[in-house]
């Protein structure tokens, strides 16, 4: 099959990858030759030998999306810039051709809207990039039980379970993901446990993922931020960012990237706990101060 990825970013670069693994002719489509190229050279390093061949890059939009039976809109930019993306991409493909936007801050069905034949149109963002298993297929207004059965079983061939949700902010993997880390700094706000404890009482001692803490410094405590003042803003207060979130990117704080989040970092792992990281007090315990 013929997939196009549209867009040099992060999200594109992961996207392309986990397709090309998964035995698609990808073509990258970028707007400056450079970045393109790059991406094109990271993809192969990461995946090597004969299946890097599955792989293109271009930076004419319709050499990218000629013949592809699906379009994923993978650029950055806001809902009008996508919108002008797909609309062009429409005028390129065939009618059975489907075009998936990648994008956790928008609305597909805002983009979607763009279209002549919205019912085409579609969400698909993979959760935890690029060897997640999971892929969520975003359901908009617009689109057709049809074109939700095909990308759900794109999705699988992917090698990923399909998760099909409505299009509301977040979605489902990512409102999930932030209101976990949320109510894990409010904990270590709250004195309820130690950095490194609140973490294992998510994994439960068996589980191969991190923990909340772990993940929000790895992702950037200012990522995290950003994305909590979103969905509180598209929302509710639910999501609103906890005061010890701010205070740390305000300190500089700002997780793995700058060797200190809620955790200290040596290279790329975490060691111990960063201040604050509170102690569960018992009878005898001397009294802290502050």
């Amino acid at each position: 099959m013929i997939v196009a990825v549209l867009g040099t970013g992060q999200r594109a670069r992961d996207t392309a990858q986990r397709c090309v693994r998964a035995g698609h002719a990808v073509r990258l489509r970028g707007t400056d030759a450079s970045d393109v190229m790059d991406r094109v050279d990271e993809i192969r390093r990461a995946l090597g030998g004969d299946i890097a061949a599955g792989i293109d890059g271009t930076t004419g939009l319709e050499s990218a999306v000629n013949g592809a039976e699906v379009v994923i809109d993978a650029t950055d930019g806001d809902t009008d810039s996508h919108r002008a993306v797909v609309a062009e991409t429409e005028t390129m493909v065939g009618e059975e051709a489907l075009v998936a936007v990648s994008d956790t801050s928008l609305s597909v069905t805002a983009v979607a809207a763009g279209l002549r034949s919205p019912d085409r149109a579609v969400g698909l963002n993979i959760v935890d990039p690029p060897d997640g298993d999971i892929v969520e297929v975003v359901v908009a207004e617009q689109t057709t039980a049809a074109t939700r059965d095909r990308t759900t079983a794109f999705a699988e061939g992917l090698d990923a379970t399909p998760v099909v949700v409505r299009d509301t902010p977040g979605f489902a993997a990512l409102r999930l993901e932030l209101a976990t880390i949320a109510e894990a700094v409010r904990m270590v706000e709250d004195g309820v446990a130690g950095v490194r404890d609140i973490d294992r009482a998510f994994e439960r001692g068996t589980s191969d993922r991190d923990g909340p803490l772990v993940r929000a410094d790895r992702h950037g405590l200012e990522t995290v931020l950003t994305a909590l003042e979103d969905l509180a803003e598209r929302l509710d207060e639910r999501f609103e960012p906890p005061p010890l979130l701010r205070r740390k990117v305000e300190n500089g704080q700002r997780g793995a990237v700058a060797g200190e989040g809620f955790y200290v970092w040596e290279d790329v792992t975490p060691t111990t706990g960063a201040d604050p990281d509170p102690s569960v007090p018992t009878r005898d315990s001397e009294p802290e101060f502050k």
